[in-house]
C-alpha cells in the first residue's frame, strides 16, 4: 500500500537517484544541457546539517576535475580555490623514524587535491539547486522498485518517506548515483536485469583527527639520504606498517584528517581493542610500539587510544556489476556500479569521469550543440546512449578497482620497502628524461583521461613499465637512492623503445595528454 501515487517526467526530464558528489554534479551537467532534473536523495539535505569542523576527506586529481573543467563558468577555480589543499606525493614514515618524500608527478606541476567530501558535496549540491533541479530529500529508494515493464522509457520507483510510502511513475530515463549501497541496482538484480558482488576486506577503517601542528613544516620529509624535501603541510602522510598502517591528509585549516587501517578481528584488530580497560591497555601497547613518532602528532597517547576504541570501524569493499544499462530505463553509474577501495584515491574521480562521458554520450544522442533536443530524447536514443556509457567505462572501472586493491598492499608494505622505494626514483627519473614516452602508472591513473589513457590501459601498460624498471634494476646489479643517477639512460632507452613504445601504439595511447 502506498500513501501517495505520483507521475514525474516527460520528454527532456531526467530522474536522478542519490544527492552525493556524483549524483549533485550529474544533475549540473544535465541541467546545463536544458533537461529538467528531478533529484532524490535518502537522507535529510546535508547543507542543513552543522559543520562537525572534521569530515573524511578525499583526493581529486585532473583526471576527475575534467568534468567539472567541461562545465565552464567559474566552478573549477571555485573548487580548487576555496575547498582543496594540495597534495604534492607521499610523505613516508618509516619505523626507524626516517621520513621520506614520494613524489605523485613527474615534478611540481604535477599534484592532488585534498578535498573535504562534505564541504564538496555541498557546493556541487547548490551548484545543482541554482541550476533549477527539483530536490527531494528523506525519499529512501526500496528495492522493490520496477524496471522490468514493457517501456523503453520509465519505471515505477518505489520511496520510503517521513510522510509515507510513495510511488513514482517514472516517465523518463532514471540515472542511478545512489552509492555503494545502491537500491537501484538491488532491485535490477532482483529482476534478474543484472548481477553483482560485493566484496569485502577483513580489514575496516577509523577516523583519526590531527590537530594543527605547531611546525607543520616540521612534520614532513627533510630530504635526507638522497631523497627530496617536501613540506608536512602538502603531502599525505603514510605509516606503512605490514599488517595495518595509518594515514593522515591535510585540512585548510592546517589540521590533518587522519585515516587507520586494520584488521576488524585477531590478536591485534579493532575487535581487540574494545572500549574496555584491557582493550585500551592492550591498544595503548600496540600505539607505543608502532606509531610512537605519530603519538604527539594526534595529541598524545589518550587521544590516540580514545579515538581507536571509540571511533565507528568502516568497512572497505568492492562492488562489481554486471550490467549498468536497461534500455532507456536506467543507468548505473558512480559507486553504485563500480564502488573501490579508497587506496588509490580514485573513488570520486571515476565517477566524476562516468558524468563527462555521460555528457559526451548525451550530446551525441540527445542534443544539438550541446542542448537538448526534445525530438531527439526516445526511448531508442537514451538506449543506445546508456549502452555506450556502459560499453566506454566498464572496461576502466574493473581495472581502477583492481589498481586500487593492488595500491592496498603497495601502500600498507611497499612504501616501506628499500628496493620498491628506488624503484620509484628510478621511475620518476626516466618520466623525466623521456616525457613523451614514459610516464608513471600513478600519473596515467591520476592525470590521464584523454589521449586514451583510461584506467583500462594504464593498468596494461603499467605491468610493461615495472618490466623495464626491475630490468634496469637488475642490469644495475642494485642501487641506492643516491645511485639512480648511475643508472644508464641509454639502455633505459632502448628498453622502453622495444618494450614500451609497440604497447603505447597497440593500446593508440598518446601520453603527451597526460597532464594536471
Amino acid at each position: 500500500f502506498y500513501s501517495k501515487e505520483v507521475t514525474v517526467g516527460d520528454k527532456g526530464h531526467i530522474i536522478i537517484l542519490g544527492a552525493g558528489l556524483v549524483g549533485s554534479l550529474c544533475a549540473v551537467v544535465l541541467l546545463k544541457k536544458g533537461f529538467k532534473v528531478h533529484l532524490y536523495e535518502r537522507y535529510q539535505d546535508i547543507r542543513s546539517i552543522p559543520s562537525t569542523g572534521r569530515s573524511i576527506n578525499l583526493s581529486v586529481t585532473s583526471r576527475g576535475l575534467r568534468a567539472i573543467k567541461a562545465l565552464g563558468g567559474s566552478l573549477y577555480d571555485d573548487i580548487v580555490q576555496n575547498l582543496t589543499t594540495k597534495v604534492m606525493g607521499r610523505i613516508i614514515h618509516m619505523p626507524d623514524s626516517k621520513v621520506l618524500f614520494q613524489r605523485y608527478g613527474k615534478d611540481d606541476t604535477e599534484h592532488n587535491y585534498s578535498v573535504s567530501r562534505i564541504e564538496l558535496n555541498k557546493f556541487l549540491l547548490n551548484a545543482a539547486a541554482d541550476a533549477g533541479a527539483e530536490l527531494h530529500f528523506d525519499h529512501a529508494l526500496v528495492e522493490s522498485s520496477d524496471f522490468n515493464d514493457h517501456r523503453d522509457v520509465g519505471a515505477e520507483l518505489h520511496f520510503r518517506t517521513k510522510n509515507g510510502d510513495l510511488r513514482v511513475n517514472a516517465a523518463c530515463p532514471v540515472i542511478a548515483c545512489d552509492g555503494a549501497g545502491s537500491r537501484a541496482r538491488y532491485a535490477l538484480g532482483r529482476s534478474g536485469l543484472t548481477e553483482f558482488s560485493e566484496d569485502l576486506l577483513t580489514r575496516g577503517y577509523k577516523e583519526v583527527l590531527f590537530p594543527k601542528p605547531e611546525n607543520p613544516e616540521g612534520f614532513g620529509a627533510k630530504g635526507e639520504d638522497g631523497g627530496e624535501p617536501c613540506d608536512g603541510r602538502f603531502g599525505l602522510h603514510i605509516w606503512p606498517r605490514g599488517d595495518h598502517m595509518l594515514m593522515a591528509l591535510a585540512n585548510r585549516d592546517g589540521s590533518f584528517t587522519g585515516t587507520f587501517y586494520m584488521d576488524n578481528e585477531g590478536e591485534e584488530s579493532f575487535a581487540s581493542f574494545s572500549d574496555t580497560p584491557e582493550g585500551r591497555a592492550k591498544c595503548s601497547e600496540f600505539c607505543q610500539k608502532h606509531y610512537s613518532e605519530a603519538i604527539p602528532l594526534v595529541g598524545g597517547l589518550d587521544s590516540l587510544v580514545n579515538q581507536i576504541v571509540q571511533n565507528p570501524t568502516g568497512l572497505l569493499g568492492t562492488v562489481r556489476t554486471s550490467k549498468w544499462a536497461v534500455k532507456g530505463k536506467v543507468l548505473l553509474i558512480g559507486d553504485s556500479c563500480h564502488a573501490m577501495v579508497p587506496f588509490f584515491g580514485q573513488g570520486c574521480n571515476c565517477g566524476f569521469e562516468d558524468t563527462l562521458w555521460l555528457s559526451r554520450l548525451v550530446d551525441e544522442f540527445c542534443c544539438d550543440e550541446g542542448q537538448v533536443n526534445l525530438e531527439k530524447c526516445t526511448g531508442d536514443n537514451f538506449a543506445k546512449c546508456f549502452a555506450a556509457v556502459e560499453a566506454a567505462r566498464k572496461p576502466s572501472a574493473d581495472a581502477i578497482c583492481d589498481m586500487a586493491l593492488e595500491n592496498f598492499v603497495e601502500m600498507r608494505d611497499k612504501t616501506g620497502d628499500a628496493k620498491f622505494q628506488v624503484m620509484k626514483k628510478i621511475e620518476n627519473r626516466l618520466e623525466n628524461v623521456f616525457p613523451s614516452k614514459f610516464r608513471s602508472r600513478y600519473a596515467m591513473v591520476c592525470y590521464g583521461g584523454e589521449g586514451n589513457v583510461s584506467y583500462a590501459n594504464a593498468k596494461e601498460l603499467g605491468v610493461v613499465q615495472w618490466q623495464i624498471l626491475e630490468k634496469l634494476w637488475d642490469i644495475a646489479g642494485g642501487v641506492s637512492q643516491e645511485q639512480v643517477d648511475t643508472i644508464d639512460m641509454q639502455e633505459a632507452e632502448k628498453l622502453i623503445d622495444q618494450l614500451l613504445l609497440p604497447k603505447q601504439k597497440e593500446l593508440g595511447m598518446d601520453l603527451s595528454t597526460i597532464r594536471h
